[in-house]
C-alpha cells in the first residue's frame, strides 16, 4: 500500500494506474450514460454532418448550426432568469425528444415519399431539438468529478464513432428507421443516470463519498438552490485568470472559424468521402480516444490542454497542406484530415466547458450556451466566408495563407506558457505522483470504501461534510493536519503553490478561520468530539 498522502492524491484524481483498477473504478455496474451521450453524438453526426458519406451538408448544415445557436442562446437566456429548476430541466428534456424524433420522422417521409420534401423543416426542428438533447447530458456531466466527466465525454464520442462505422454500411432506409428511436433511447439512458446520481450512486454504481461532489447532502443543495446535488469546488475562474480564460474562450472561436473555412474550401461546395476512408476515419478517432483515456485515466499521466491541441492543429495543418499540394486526390485527403479534426475538437471542448463551470459562479449550461454556441456559429461565419469570397480569388492559395495564419494564431493563444497562472484548466487531472514519480494503483478493494488511514478516520471526514469541503481542499486540509508546508503539499498535488494558497484561502473561509492554527483547533475540536 501506499502512504496517505499518495492515497488520498489518486482517490481524489481518479487516477487508477492499472488496468483492472480501471474497470473497477470506471466499468463495474457499466452506465447506460455512456450510451446515452454516444446515441446523441450519432445523431448528430448522421442527421447534421451526414458522416456516413459527407463531411457535412454544407450549407443546410450551416443553417441547422445558425438556428441552434439562436435556440441556444434563447433557451439559456430564459432558463437563467428564471432558474434551472427541475421544471425547466423537464422541458428540455421533452422538447429534444420530441422535436428530434419528429425531424426523425421527416427523414423518412422524404426517404419513402419523394414527391414531397420536408429537409428544410427536418433541419430547423432537428436543430431545435438538438439543443435539449445536448443540454442535458451537461446536466449530467456537471456532478461528475473531472476524472469522470473527461470519460463519459471522450468514451460517448468514441462509441457514437463506433456506431457511425457501423451504420455507414447500412442502407439509408435501415438505418434511418434506427434513426427515428435515437432520440428515446438518449433521454431513456439521461433519466436512468441521473437516478443514479439522486440516489447517492455515480453511474458506474459506486457509492458517492463525502468528496464525490464537494461533500453537500442533496437537501442541502436544494436549499442553496442547486437541484443537481453538487456545489461548486470554488471560484477561481469567477475572481481570477479571466483574461486567461478569454484567451482560450478565443483560440477555440478562431479553431471553430478554421474548421469552417476548411470543410467549404475553396468555394463552399459538398465534398463526398468514400467509404473506405469514412471506415479510417472513425477507426482514427477510436484510436485516439483510446490511447487518450489509456494515457490520463490509466497510467496517469494527466491530460494537457496544449498537447492535445497540437495534435488537433496537426490534423488541421496536415488539410490545409495536402489543399496546398494539388495532387491527385489530395482534396479526399483534406476532407479527411479536416473531419477529424472537427470530430476529435468535441473532446477538448465539452471538458473544458466543463472545468469552466466547475471553478466559476456561472452555472454550467450558461458556460455551454456561450462557448459552445460561439464555437458554433465561428465555424457557420468560416463557411460563409469562404463561400462568398472562395469563387472571386483567382488564387486559392490566398485563402489557404489566410487559414494558416488563424492556425499560427489560435495555437500561439492555447500553447504560450503563462507563469502568472497558478491553475490552467485541466490541472484537475494531472498526474500523481509517487516520491518514485509514478501514479500510485488504487487497488480494487479501495474502491467502495477508503480505508481509515486513508484520510485519518472519520473526523475529516466528519470535518469536510460539515464546511461542504471539496475534495480538494479535504486533502489540503488532510495535508495541513499532518503539518505539512505549502511547499510539500503543492508537491503532492502536483500544483503549484500559488494553486495551494488560493485554495487554502477558500477552505479557511468555508471554515470561518483566518490561520492555520486556528483551522488545526477546529479539526482537532472535531477528532475530540467524534
Amino acid at each position: 500500500m501506499g502512504s496517505d498522502q499518495q492515497r488520498g492524491c489518486a482517490d481524489a484524481s481518479l487516477h487508477t494506474a492499472s488496468f483492472a483498477s480501471f474497470k473497477t473504478v470506471f466499468l463495474s455496474g457499466f452506465s447506460l450514460a455512456f450510451f446515452g451521450i454516444g446515441l446523441m453524438r450519432l445523431w448528430y453526426q448522421f442527421n447534421f454532418y451526414n458522416l456516413h458519406f459527407t463531411a457535412d451538408y454544407g450549407y443546410v448544415t450551416v443553417g441547422a448550426n445558425i438556428v441552434r445557436v439562436a435556440v441556444i442562446a434563447l433557451l439559456v437566456f430564459l432558463s437563467y432568469r428564471t432558474g434551472f429548476s427541475h421544471a425547466s430541466k423537464a422541458f428540455f428534456v421533452w422538447s429534444g425528444l420530441v422535436l428530434m424524433t419528429l425531424s426523425g420522422l421527416f427523414y423518412l417521409v422524404d426517404l419513402f415519399f419523394s414527391t414531397t420534401s420536408f429537409e428544410v423543416a427536418r433541419f430547423i426542428i432537428g436543430g431545435v431539438g438538438l439543443v435539449g438533447g445536448e443540454i442535458i447530458w451537461v446536466f449530467f456531466l456537471e456532478r461528475l468529478k473531472p476524472a469522470e466527466a473527461f470519460f463519459y465525454a471522450a468514451g460517448g464520442l468514441a462509441l457514437s464513432c463506433l456506431l457511425s462505422l457501423a451504420a455507414g454500411y447500412l442502407s439509408h432506409e435501415v438505418f434511418g428507421l434506427l434513426n427515428l428511436f435515437i432520440p428515446a433511447l438518449s433521454v431513456f439512458a439521461y433519466w436512468r443516470a441521473m437516478d443514479l446520481l439522486d440516489k447517492g450512486k455515480h453511474p458506474s454504481g459506486r457509492l458517492l463519498g463525502h468528496a464525490a461532489h464537494g461533500g453537500v447532502p442533496q437537501d442541502a443543495a436544494v436549499a442553496s438552490g442547486r437541484s443537481d446535488g453538487e456545489e461548486k469546488v470554488d471560484r477561481l475562474y469567477s475572481t481570477q485568470q479571466r483574461g486567461y480564460l478569454f484567451t482560450i474562450i478565443a483560440a477555440f472561436f478562431l479553431y471553430a472559424f478554421l474548421i469552417g473555412m476548411a470543410l467549404g474550401y475553396p468555394d463552399g461546395r459538398v465534398r463526398e468521402l468514400s467509404q473506405a476512408m469514412r471506415t479510417v476515419h472513425q477507426l482514427l478517432v477510436i484510436a485516439v480516444i483510446a490511447a487518450t483515456v489509456w494515457w490520463v485515466l490509466v497510467r496517469g499521466r494527466g491530460f494537457s490542454l496544449a498537447g492535445f491541441w497540437f495534435f488537433v492543429n496537426f490534423l488541421m495543418i496536415a488539410a490545409i497542406t495536402f489543399l496546398m499540394s494539388g495532387w491527385p486526390g489530395s482534396e479526399e485527403l483534406a476532407t479527411f484530415f479536416a473531419t477529424n479534426a472537427i470530430t476529435c475538437f468535441y473532446i477538448p471542448l465539452v471538458f473544458f466547458i466543463y472545468l469552466i463551470g466547475r471553478h466559476s459562479d456561472q452555472p454550467t449550461v450558461l458556460v455551454y450556451g456561450f462557448v459552445y454556441g460561439g464555437a458554433l456559429l465561428a465555424m457557420c461565419i468560416g463557411r460563409i466566408v469562404v463561400h462568398q469570397i472562395g469563387p472571386h480569388l483567382e488564387y486559392g492559395l490566398w485563402l489557404l495563407i489566410c487559414m494558416a495564419f488563424v492556425a499560427l494564431v489560435e495555437m500561439v493563444l492555447v500553447v504560450y506558457p503563462r507563469p502568472d497562472v497558478p491553475c490552467p484548466l485541466g490541472c484537475e487531472l494531472k498526474a500523481v505522483p509517487k516520491a518514485s514519480g509514478s501514479a500510485r494503483t488504487i487497488a480494487p478493494d479501495e474502491v467502495e470504501k477508503p480505508s481509515q488511514d486513508s484520510i485519518e478516520g472519520d473526523s475529516l471526514a466528519s470535518f469536510a461534510d460539515a464546511f461542504r469541503l471539496s475534495a480538494t481542499e479535504t486533502e489540503i486540509a488532510r495535508l495541513l493536519a499532518q503539518g505539512r508546508s505549502r511547499t510539500v503539499i503543492a508537491g503532492t498535488l502536483n500544483y503549484s503553490e500559488n494553486t495551494v494558497r488560493n485554495y487554502a484561502r477558500i477552505l479557511y473561509r468555508k471554515v470561518g478561520v483566518h490561520t492555520k492554527q486556528e483551522l488545526l483547533d477546529v479539526i482537532e475540536q472535531l477528532r475530540a468530539s467524534a
